[in-house]
C-alpha cells in the first residue's frame, strides 16, 4: 500500500515538469526551442543525423541485449556524468569570455570573422543541449537506481532501461567531440586575432 502510495505521488510530480518542460509558453524551461536549436546544426548535412542519432541507437540496442545494467552501471555513470558537466559548464565559462565584439563590427568577410558568431552560438546551443542530457540522465540513473532497489524489473525491462542510458551517454559523447572541435575552432581564431592586433 505505501509503495502505491509513493509511485502515484512520482507520477503526481512527474507529469507537471513533463508538461512545462515541453510547453512553449514557459520561458523557465525552454527544452523544446534548444533540441530545435541543436537540431539546426544539422542542416546542411542531413546524414549527420544517422552518425550522431542513428548509430547511437544501433549501438545501445546492441549493449542493452548483452549486457545488464546493475545499480554500479547507473553509479559510475552519474560520476562519469557529473565531471562531464563540471567540464561543459567550464567550457561555457571560457566560451563567454571571449570579447566578440570585433568579429560583430567587422565590415570584412574573412573566415576569421564571418562564421566566428555562428559557430560561437552553435557550440552554446550544444553544450546547453548537452547539460539537459547530462542532468536527464542524473535523474533518469537516480530513479531507476531506486526502482531496482524497491521492487524486481524483469530481463525486458531491465534491458530498456539499460538502452535508454546507453543511447543518451553516446549521443553525449558524441556531440562532446563536436563541443571540442568547435571550442578549438574559436580558441584559434581569437588566438589569431590577437596576434594580429
Amino acid at each position: 500500500m505505501v509503495k502505491t502510495i509513493g509511485f502515484a505521488l512520482i507520477v503526481v510530480a512527474i507529469i507537471p515538469i513533463i508538461i512545462s518542460i515541453f510547453s512553449e509558453r514557459r520561458s523557465f524551461f525552454n527544452i523544446k526551442s534548444i533540441i530545435k536549436d541543436h537540431l539546426k546544426m544539422f542542416e546542411n548535412c542531413k546524414n549527420q543525423y544517422l552518425i550522431f542519432y542513428g548509430s547511437p541507437f544501433i549501438l545501445s540496442v546492441g549493449l542493452a541485449l548483452i549486457y545488464d545494467a546493475q545499480d554500479d552501471f547507473y553509479n559510475n555513470l552519474s560520476v562519469i556524468i557529473s565531471i562531464i558537466l563540471s567540464m561543459l559548464f567550464a567550457v561555457l565559462a571560457i566560451l563567454t569570455s571571449f570579447d566578440y565584439s570585433n568579429s560583430l563590427n567587422s565590415n570584412d568577410n574573412t573566415a576569421n570573422s564571418s562564421n566566428i558568431i555562428k559557430v560561437v552560438n552553435e557550440t552554446t546551443n550544444s553544450i546547453i543541449f548537452e547539460t539537459i542530457i547530462c542532468v536527464f540522465l542524473l535523474i533518469y540513473g537516480m530513479i531507476v537506481v531506486i526502482v531496482r532497489g524497491v521492487m524486481p524489473l524483469n530481463l525486458v525491462i531491465n534491458k530498456i532501461l539499460t538502452g535508454v542510458s546507453c543511447f543518451f551517454f553516446t549521443v553525449l559523447i558524441l556531440d562532446l567531440l563536436v563541443v571540442i572541435k568547435r571550442m578549438s575552432r574559436i580558441i584559434k581564431i581569437k588566438m589569431n586575432e590577437r596576434n594580429h592586433s
